[in-house]
């Protein structure tokens, strides 16, 4: 084990000694995170409307139009006619509209879910929490219908009679129960500008570290640092060992630095601490890997440098690290679950977005060890100990 921390204390010495790892480490992110954090929370804050076209119309379908539009801080709902949507949407003077079917009733009577059709333009990327409103609105709907059918079937009334008693009194009740509304998963702190974008930066730079040092192994090729090793008295696992060590430790140094700064500096609330250590040391692993084998892959430090950029850029807009995966064409959003920064920035957004704990992220992790393993894998199988 000395030996192992030995080699990994000598790199971190060679490597802390150069100012311009500095930058890359701290300054670039940071300053990203500002800047485009600015620009996001720059934003219009105003409410995005969108059009409702009541096909039904019917009770059940006026009720649900009712609570879309009442305590939803998210969007407005305004009816119109159907031509009248499709002549709005197609001049693009909204972003959005929602459809609901006739047989809507019937549906929700019948203990079904409803196909409702909601409609964007290209352009709209922020469908996802509109979609999640309407959907725990419609499921508070079956909910109160289900449970007021229940009751005729012993009263005899008419479900209506105890749907509006449900509807009237849902506010009123004199026991002391904690209520939590349907569409908020958890509590969570305000999300701000910055806190859309330091997830996405703070991974894209911490991937451009991990692939400049995993580059060290080339480096010390060709300067004699490796040979030296090999008939020093360390064992190929303990050089191994030392040298990947050296590589986490590097990301993890600069990802917690990271973590802390855009807390402190930009109100970023990064939520659960546990849940957040344990997606952040998956991430690194699956990155150590992904450098290592393109370290094996190269002849060159400056190869490495180049090819791991390109590797970083490219697979960081694929995987949805700069927008919405939802505005990608359906290609490569196919191709973007095949990428660990897609799982860790969906393990992020709920940290920060739902307030996700451990359980919640725990197929995010899990993803992300696979890919570590595959990668670590491939990479130390292929490092030539000569």
């Amino acid at each position: 084990m000395r030996k192992i921390v030995t080699i990994c204390g000598l790199e971190l010495k060679r490597l802390l000694k150069k100012k311009q790892s500095y930058v890359v480490m701290f300054l670039m992110p940071l300053l990203f995170t500002f800047i485009f954090g600015g620009l996001s929370s720059g934003e219009s804050m105003e409410k995005t409307k969108v059009l409702l076209v009541d096909k039904d119309d019917s009770f059940l379908s006026k009720e649900f139009t009712h609570q879309l539009k009442e305590l939803n801080s998210l969007f407005t709902i305004e009816a119109v006619s159907e031509t009248k949507m499709i002549d709005y949407l197609e001049s693009k003077k909204v972003a959005a509209a929602l459809v609901i079917p006739r047989g809507f009733k019937q549906e929700i009577n019948s203990k079904k879910e409803p196909e409702m059709t909601f409609l964007t333009i290209p352009e709209f990327t922020s469908s996802g929490p509109i979609k999640e409103v309407v959907e725990n609105r419609l499921m508070k709907l079956r909910l109160m219908v289900s449970a007021s059918s229940e009751w005729s079937r012993y009263s005899g009334d008419e479900w209506s009679v105890m749907y509006e008693k449900i509807d009237s009194n849902i506010k009123e009740t004199s026991f002391h129960i904690k209520k939590t509304n349907i569409e908020e998963k958890r509590s969570t702190a305000e999300i701000n500008g910055a806190s859309r974008v330091a997830p996405g930066f703070s991974i894209m730079f911490v991937m451009i570290m991990i692939m400049s040092v995993t580059g060290t192994i080339l480096e010390a090729r060709s300067s004699g640092v490796w040979s030296r090793l090999l008939i020093a008295p360390a064992s190929r696992f303990e050089i191994a060992a030392g040298y990947l060590l050296f590589f986490f430790i590097i990301g993890f140094i600069q990802f917690a630095l990271l973590i802390v700064s855009t807390h402190y500096l930009f109100g970023v609330h990064w939520g659960d601490p546990v849940a957040l250590l344990l997606l952040m040391v998956a991430l690194l692993l699956a990155v150590v890997g992904i450098g290592l084998l393109i370290a094996t892959l190269v002849k060159t430090v400056e190869q490495q440098a180049a090819i791991g950029n390109v590797v970083v850029v490219a697979t960081c807009m694929i995987s949805g690290v700069y927008w919405p995966l939802e505005i990608e064409p359906e290609f490569m959003q196919k191709i973007a679950q095949f990428l660990p920064q897609t799982w860790a920035m969906s393990g992020f957004t709920d940290l920060l977005v739902n307030g996700a704990g451990v359980l919640d992220i725990i197929d995010q992790i899990g993803l992300l060890l696979v890919f570590a393993i595959l990668f670590l894998f491939i990479g130390i199988s292929r490092v030539k100990f000569e």
